[in-house]
């Protein structure tokens, strides 16, 4: 139908539903505008008032609420994953080589993108913070403490009889840490991973 036969107020009515369905794909927002013109051309006559005429649009629904209605969740279009996204998955993981900083700042980031819900972000912030921080602790730890001692003993005697005994006692590094400690390290390091692995999947 030519728009030259449709009251002024639905052409203009119209030409918002296009702009605000700019990102919808182009055979669906054809689709929508022609659904809508031919509902709206049978509703209002081209000589009807123009108080009548935004009487009956106003019963249609405002053009921003049609467009939503049109698109996968009515938050509005879908974000994908971008820079942020990516930079805030890195620093939750690796944020802590910044004095902490880093993985405060992924936090912001975090919190600031509509790619994820809620309760995205509550686990991405709560589930282990810090990211790897307590990894590289226990390693640290692990590595840092010696584990055992190897001791010398001397002895020294008069007439037949010990005098005293000398012991010296030098501390060994560790070679590793301990069972536990590994088994620790695993699971402080595969949880900030799972983590980071379940933002980037949940990331629209």
């Amino acid at each position: 139908m030519s728009t030259s036969t449709l009251h002024p107020v639905v052409t203009a009515y119209l030409q918002q539903v296009r702009r605000e369905g700019r990102d919808l794909p182009g055979d669906r927002l054809a689709e929508l505008l022609v659904d809508l013109e031919e509902h709206l051309a049978a509703a209002i006559p081209a000589g009807a008032s123009d108080q009548d005429a935004r009487e009956v649009l106003a019963r249609f629904g405002d053009p921003r609420e049609i467009v939503a209605a049109e698109r996968p969740e009515s938050i509005g279009p879908a974000e994908r994953r971008g820079t942020r996204e990516w930079a805030a998955i890195f620093l939750l993981l690796f944020g802590f080589v910044a004095a902490g900083v880093g993985w405060l700042v992924g936090v912001v980031l975090l919190w600031g993108s509509r790619a994820w819900t809620t309760r995205d972000k509550l686990i991405g912030t709560f589930v282990l913070p810090g990211g790897l921080l307590a990894t590289a602790l226990l390693l640290l730890l692990a590595l840092g403490r010696p584990h055992k001692e190897t001791c010398t003993h001397r002895a020294t005697s008069a007439a037949h009889y010990v005098t005293s005994v000398v012991v010296h006692c030098t501390p060994v590094p560790s070679s590793g840490p301990s069972t536990l400690a590994s088994i620790a390290l695993i699971l402080l390091a595969l949880t900030p991973i799972a983590t980071a692995v379940y933002l980037a999947r949940r990331a629209r």
